[in-house]
């Protein structure tokens, strides 16, 4: 499977990060849908679409996945899991230390090593030992999510530079790593991703033609947020996800 065997879809709707945070606590306090369930639905579709990115198959390609403090780390973790069920060989670089990081991004990276073995999967702290090697078929970038706000700092700037000049692939989750979720503005350091999997909606950033370089191929994933809690904010999306769970967005123009 390639990009052009996806569906495409045009004059998809936006999100800004207000009214993605406002759907996410919807979802998960008055629809009670745990955040771990989002979780685990948003790694399946990046591993997804880490599998397209890779041309189809996975079976003995090294990925290596960049996980932040947050839940895009998490999502990131859970996509490794996948991965390793494909055949992959995977590496999580831990941006923080293990007691700065959400605990369920903690949980995910555990579950990974619980779930595989030291020889497929290894999660490494990147924070404090820089990265292992950069040696991979794929990455995975999971640093920031769409609440972060001004230029990656410290740690995360160090490594979004290092993979930037790496000349590795680089799938973004969500929204690549550095760039402002609601302007496509890069205040400072940023990933440059062959392709994002943004979540649910893209925010509008994503859509600005001047950070398509930045993007890439744009792919869009259904990680089951009901229709409901996004009519709470006027966007109706009942026939988003007729053609498929994953879609590509019409290219920016």
């Amino acid at each position: 499977m390639t990009f052009d065997d996806l569906p495409t879809v045009r004059a998809v709707p936006s999100v800004t990060a207000a009214q993605m945070a406002e759907v996410d606590r919807v979802t998960i306090e008055e629809l009670h849908i745990p955040v771990e369930i989002l979780m685990e639905n948003a790694g399946r579709q990046i591993a997804a679409a880490a599998r397209v990115l890779l041309g189809g198959r996975v079976a003995g390609k090294r990925v290596i996945g960049l996980v932040g403090t947050g839940n895009n780390g998490g999502d990131a973790a859970v996509a490794l899991r996948h991965l390793t069920n494909w055949g992959a060989r995977v590496c999580a670089e831990v941006a923080a230390p293990q007691d700065r990081v959400r605990e369920t991004t903690r949980l995910q990276t555990t579950r990974l090593l619980l779930a595989t073995t030291w020889e497929i999967a290894i999660v490494h702290d990147a924070s404090q030992k820089g990265l292992r090697d950069l040696d991979s078929d794929l990455l995975i970038d999971g640093l920031l999510g769409y609440s972060a706000k001004g230029a990656p700092r410290e740690t995360i700037a160090t490594l979004i530079e290092t993979v930037t000049v790496s000349n590795v692939p680089i799938l973004a989750v969500d929204l690549p790593s550095g760039i402002e979720p609601d302007s496509g503005a890069t205040p400072g350091a940023a990933i440059h991703a062959a392709a994002t999997v943004t979540l649910a909606l893209p925010k509008p950033g994503l859509l600005d033609p001047k950070a398509h370089s930045y993007v890439g191929e744009l792919l869009l994933a259904d990680i089951a947020i009901p229709h409901a809690a996004f009519a709470r904010i006027g966007i109706d999306t009942r026939r988003l996800f007729e053609e498929g769970d994953l879609v590509r967005v019409e290219a920016h123009t």
